[in-house]
């Protein structure tokens, strides 16, 4: 406990005082006369580190002020203070290197220490105990405590030489925006990491993290191309570094992004190596959602055989590891989907029907009313369509519910309302991408 250091005291009572006053003089690199002007007299000082007198208590508080220490420094010899603080710098180190491990469990003790407090420790520890609280703090996900702890951090490492802190706090920050909808925000830390990354001409896997988050942030608002060039750097800067550092994530973005332009290929290959990484760590969320991305892409590019056996193997990994993540209704869904492309009509339906009070968005909806369009049921289609779109899902997908509800009443003779939903994918559509621009 960081108490413990804070009252070592020397068992040489007055006869340490003269020793220590010494060396904090040495310390603070002042001379006699430096110190004494003003207080005592250069010769009272030398006696009293020569253990020849023992000064009054008022002596040492105006002497502990020029020293910038507390009475307790007077009575601590340098071993044991040495000692003490050597075993938290190397607590704090611990808890830095437990959460690039993820290894939050562990750190609960740790944030009750309050090492921060200690005026001992370096700006640059003060400041990574505070991005240590944010990250636990990020990982139960109490977003308003996260912000809390990287205002500090922020406050206390931006002005330091060594930036690592900074950037961790930064990127870390973006996080927090991202998973709060403030993807604009996001991009605007990520940026401001980013630039100080150039300026200080630092090529370490913090770049490559930074570089890639960046991608994926500008993958979310539409900006595919700069999202593709981002994720080029962070390749290149990683193969340069010799390291596979944010390769998943990179190559996780980059099949998303190939996939909305339709480059199906490079899509597909990127894909597949996001596959390879996840798959170093065995069954797992990242596994499961890679998987179901080269279901959907199969899917698309009409390989209907490949598309059932990637999301089978998504959708058992989900069953049999009991996986709690709001993305496990979207691989059961999917796989109703696919199910239905291949003909097995009532058990899609069957499963389908299960989400369809749980989902809010209104996929399910939208996958019952495909699946209505190919029995036939046009009403049946128009109805789960209609309310697929009062789903709370996001703009550029309800965009897409429009024109299906329009063919819907086209089929049905029901020309002017067939119309009126093409003209409204139309104009939403321009709203979206003004939105964008």
């Amino acid at each position: 406990m960081w108490t413990q250091y804070n009252i070592v005291k020397s068992t040489g009572g007055c006869d340490m005082l003269g020793q220590r006053v010494k060396e904090l003089r040495n310390a603070a690199n002042l001379t006699q006369q430096q110190l004494a002007e003003g207080i005592i007299s250069r010769t009272y000082l030398s006696l009293i580190e020569k253990n020849s007198v023992h000064p009054s208590t008022n002596v040492l508080k105006k002497l502990s002020v020029r020293l910038n220490c507390t009475l307790d420094d007077f009575t601590t010899t340098t071993a044991d203070r040495n000692m003490s603080l050597l075993d938290i710098k190397k607590d704090i180190k611990w808890a830095e290197n437990h959460v690039m491990l993820h290894e939050f469990s562990k750190l609960e003790e740790f944030l009750t220490k309050n090492y921060e407090t200690l005026e001992s420790i370096t700006e640059y520890e003060r400041g990574a105990i505070h991005w240590v609280k944010a990250s636990y703090y990020f990982h139960i996900e109490d977003y308003d405590k996260t912000r809390e702890e990287l205002t500090v951090t922020i406050d206390i490492v931006k002005k330091l030489k060594d930036v690592a802190i900074y950037l961790r706090a930064l990127v870390l920050l973006g996080r927090v925006e991202h998973q709060t909808g403030n993807m604009m925000e996001a991009i605007r830390q990520l940026t401001i990491a980013n630039n100080i990354t150039i300026f200080e001409n630092i090529t370490n896997t913090s770049r490559v993290t930074i570089l890639g988050s960046l991608a994926e942030y500008y993958r979310l608002i539409g900006e595919n191309y700069v999202a593709l060039n981002l994720c080029e750097d962070a390749l290149s800067l990683s193969g340069r570094l010799n390291t596979y550092h944010f390769g998943f994530e990179i190559e996780n973005t980059l099949g998303k992004t190939h996939h909305v332009l339709k480059n199906y290929e490079e899509a597909e290959i990127h894909v597949r190596r996001a596959i390879a990484y996840a798959e170093i760590k065995g069954p797992s969320i990242e596994l499961v959602g890679v998987t179901t991305n080269l279901a959907i892409l199969m899917l698309e590019v009409g390989r209907i055989k490949e598309a059932h056996d990637a999301i089978k193997q998504a959708y058992d990994m989900v069953e049999a590891h009991g996986f709690d993540s709001p993305f496990v209704m979207n691989v059961r869904l999917r796989y109703g989907q696919i199910l239905s492309e291949t003909g097995k009509v009532e058990e899609a339906k069957n499963l389908v029907k299960k989400q369809t009070d749980e989902d809010t968005a209104g996929f399910a909806n939208e996958i019952m009313g495909d699946i209505c369009v190919k029995e036939g049921n046009l009403q049946g289609a128009l109805t789960y369509y209609l309310e697929a779109i009062r789903g709370d899902d996001l703009p550029i997908y309800k965009i897409q519910l429009y024109p299906k509800v329009a063919d819907i009443y086209k089929q049905m003779g029901e020309a002017d309302k067939a119309v009126d939903y093409y003209e409204k994918s139309i104009t939403e559509y321009k709203g979206l991408v003004n939105n964008m621009l």
